[in-house]
């Protein structure tokens, strides 16, 4: 019987490494997310966004993270009875709210981080290449990937 790591090993396709690569990350994030952690999964991207641009609003989350605004709002709802954020209203915007972490938030944030790297090392320590030159090289790809979407549909 062929084996998933035989699969693997055989496939012609960029896709089949990407794919592997991402459901293994996910299933060890994941675990940490829900053993370390107050949020869910789901609310992963939308945290680490916050960590990095404090201040910023909802719309602008929701946008960057392809979901519709009141899905980040039951997020942030939520985000907000575990202490994780503060919302105050925005004096550009008074219709919208800035949003920042709070110091549960970004222990949060800086736990996810901390595995992030370890999920890195963890690869990045049996190949022959430095992780920088690894992250240039998927960062051309990921890049030509949505230029040639763009570009025919």
């Amino acid at each position: 019987m062929i084996e998933y790591d035989d699969i693997i090993k055989e496939s012609p396709f960029l896709v089949n490494h990407l794919i592997t690569l991402k459901k293994t990350h996910d299933f060890y994030i994941n675990k940490h997310i829900k053993n370390g952690t107050d949020i869910l999964p789901s609310q992963y991207y939308m945290l680490l966004f916050l960590y990095h641009e404090l201040g910023t609003t909802q719309s602008d989350i929701a946008k960057a993270c392809l979901m519709d605004r009141s899905g980040v709002s039951r997020a942030f709802k939520d985000f907000e009875e575990k202490g994780l954020i503060e919302r105050e209203i925005d004096e550009t915007n008074k219709r919208a709210y800035k949003i920042t972490l709070t110091k549960k938030g970004i222990e949060t944030a800086e736990f996810i981080i901390e595995k992030e790297e370890e999920w890195d090392d963890m690869i990045c320590s049996q190949l022959d290449i430095p992780r920088s030159d690894l992250l240039k090289l998927l960062s051309k790809i990921s890049l030509k990937s949505l230029e040639f979407n763009r570009e025919h549909f």
